[in-house]
């Protein structure tokens, strides 16, 4: 679920000062200055460039005056030209002697504006590791720093320890900054001069006046600090004091405090009072402005919360409504620019990084997959996972479009009404019945050459899509997003899911050593899931069997302890995917039914037939069993020359058969 959050500074460059070098300068040149400062401000960027021309003619080799003139050039552009202004920018850092690949090389606080601007430019490239580093020397020198040059360096550090999953040392920093920059006598003391501070004496108005500005400056910082605290809190899953921080500017009522709200709600599982919130937000269209659009994060915010209440389709309608606004968003400012080169051009900087396409498309995928359309979730999955390849949960995903392309249910395992007979020959006492050699044609391993390299819904690919899972849990190097980072138990679960999905395929394969791997080591897990428990002990028996080792099989049938007040979870987990068995008897049911299976290959005819009998009785109370039993039955009694017992077996549940 998103949440929006816009940040001071970090929407586009800014120089921190319009004026040249202090040295040397003329009467002329510093009212230019201040003209040119005052055109910018008003957004007049050609009557700024025009000044700012004027005092380049006296000053061609000024640094600052270069820096601020490819600046502005930029911003009259549209913020359109990040290639070009990419290429002045490393002009000028030369003339100062500026390596911006080397940090160490800043030391004059004075050169910070450098170092700031291009922080924000790797931000927007979504380079944030890289602009990380670059902003945290910027910070060394916070306390000699401009006040709105230092609220800007702030508020970026804060989130692109946000961006980089960092939120404790955010928090921390957080704490650190408030004490520093909104702190009454902090705050006071940086912008008036404390009485230890050389400077010019201030008069108990000019204070005044200065306080009065400072209440309005600090107070919008003061509010963007707490929202980032509150989205530190979200990833630490500390939901109560995201409600005692939200509270503190509950009377805001803007659209990003509106959609944090509406997010912890979301989080907690009140999905009811999230979507009165939603409703709340005005739907505006600022793409171009901010690089977001409210209708947009709205709409995929709707559809997360419809895919919670179980309404796949109305989730589907609303992430496919914001994919469509987004994509016209997105072309709606990209504009050829006339004599720009590079790939970075005809676009504006804020909205370079600003495509959420792949975030919703997995939204989109997940809302399909629910929706029972597995090949059209795969081909979105695999889209995002281009890009969120780090994420264990959506290889998981994709492995789970394999499953569901190669069998979207399994009722027809417990279907009575299936045929069991291919035909009946001749008549009288010469009359024979021809039963089928295997109950659903589907159920052989493939025979093709399939590459589980080739991104398709396919069980070898599935396949890959587990061991990526896998690796990526075990060698604890993952990442979650584009979704909420979970609880420290869900690992387990998540674990549990995989290797689960991972041995069902390696049985649809007929790769039983596979399927015993990972059913081992679900087995070993200390916090197992019941169902995933009761899971893997059918899985290892089913290997063991295939593995030609019936004895260890019924060994690991008869010692199961995995239906132990297993109907809970049954119903939470398998009732809403319409998977049987459904309930704690039919489960029953089909764990005795796989160690008749390998009480029959041990030879061991007479257990099976009783267990078979206790199947059937539990038949009669309506539990769900599978149709293998009749067949199984059929053979059982055959063996033991129970000819008369298999033909009444047949004519009770073969209609067909009849005479």
């Amino acid at each position: 679920m998103s949440d929006k959050q816009e940040q001071n500074g970090k929407g586009s460059t800014a120089s921190a000062n319009v004026s040249p070098s202090a040295t040397n300068i003329t009467d002329q040149e510093r009212d230019l200055a201040q003209q040119a400062l005052a055109e910018y401000e008003k957004k007049n960027y050609k009557s700024c460039l025009q000044h700012l021309e004027r005092i380049e003619e006296s000053r061609p080799n000024d640094p600052k005056v270069l820096l601020n003139k490819a600046i502005v050039e930029y911003y009259e552009s549209g913020l359109c030209t990040t290639d070009k202004f990419q290429k002045d920018f490393t002009v000028v850092c030369k003339q100062v002697e500026l390596n911006l690949e080397q940090l160490d090389t800043l030391e004059d606080v004075e050169n910070c504006i450098y170092y700031y601007n291009y922080a924000v430019l790797l931000y927007h490239l979504k380079h944030y590791t890289k602009a990380l580093a670059m902003i945290n020397k910027v910070y060394s020198f916070i306390e000699s720093l401009e006040e709105s040059l230092a609220h800007k360096v702030c508020l970026l550090i804060v989130q692109l320890h946000i961006d980089t999953k960092k939120p404790t040392e955010a928090l921390k920093l957080i704490t650190y900054i408030e004490s520093q920059f909104v702190s009454t006598e902090n705050a006071t003391n940086i912008l008036t001069g404390s009485t230890d501070q050389v400077g010019p004496i201030h008069t108990k108005t000019d204070k005044t006046e200065k306080k009065a500005n400072l209440d309005a400056a600090t107070d919008a910082f003061r509010v963007s600090l707490i929202q980032y605290r509150v989205r530190c809190l979200m990833e630490l899953n500390s939901f109560e004091e995201c409600s005692q921080q939200l509270n503190t500017i509950k009377e805001k009522q803007d659209s990003i405090t509106l959609f944090l709200l509406g997010k912890l709600e979301y989080l907690r599982g009140n999905y009811k009072e999230a979507l009165e919130i939603l409703k709340e937000i005005p739907m505006k269209n600022d793409f171009t402005e901010t690089g977001e659009c409210s209708s947009v994060l709205v709409n995929n915010n709707v559809a997360c919360l419809y895919h919670y209440a179980k309404k796949p389709t109305l989730a589907f309608t609303s992430i496919y409504k914001a994919i469509v606004q987004h994509q016209k968003n997105i072309f709606d400012v990209t504009k050829p620019v006339q004599g720009a080169e590079g790939s970075l051009s005809g676009q504006p900087l804020h909205i370079i990084g600003a495509s959420i396409k792949t975030e919703l498309m997995f939204n989109l995928g997940i809302c399909l997959l629910h929706a029972q359309k597995p090949e059209e979730a795969f081909d979105c999955l695999i889209e995002a996972v281009q890009t969120y390849h780090m994420n264990p949960r959506l290889w998981l995903r994709l492995a789970e479009c394999c499953i569901m392309t190669h069998k979207k249910s399994n009722d027809r395992d417990f279907d009575f009404k299936k045929p069991y007979i291919e035909g009946v020959i001749g008549s009288g006492k010469h009359r024979k019945i021809i039963l089928k050699s295997q109950l659903f044609p589907d159920t052989k391993y493939s025979c093709e050459a399939v590459s589980a390299s080739i991104p398709m819904p396919s069980l070898e690919f599935g396949s890959l899509c587990v061991r990526n899972a896998v690796l990526l849990l075990q060698n604890n190097t993952f990442d979650y997003s584009p979704s909420h980072t979970p609880l420290d138990t869900h690992k387990e679960y998540l674990l549990g899911c995989i290797q689960s999905a991972g041995a069902y395929i390696a049985l649809c394969l007929g790769d039983p050593v596979v399927a015993l791997k990972y059913s081992q080591e679900l087995l070993k897990c200390e916090k197992i899931n019941k169902v995933h428990k009761f899971l893997g002990h059918l899985y290892a028996a089913e290997a063991l069997i295939l593995s030609d080792k019936p004895n260890e099989a019924i060994d690991m049938l008869k010692e199961s302890n995995a239906l132990n007040d297993i109907e809970p979870e049954l119903q939470e987990q398998l009732t809403i995917e319409k998977w049987k068995p459904d309930k704690q008897k039919s489960a029953k049911a089909v764990l005795y039914y796989n160690l008749a299976v390998a009480l029959t290959l041990r030879g061991d005819l007479d257990k099976a037939g009783e267990l078979l009998k206790q199947i059937w009785l539990s038949k009669i109370e309506h539990v769900s069993v599978p149709v293998h039993v009749v067949i199984l039955a059929l053979y059982i009694h055959l063996r033991l020359g129970q000819k008369d017992i298999a033909i009444t077996l047949i004519k009770q549940n073969c209609p067909q058969a009849k005479r």
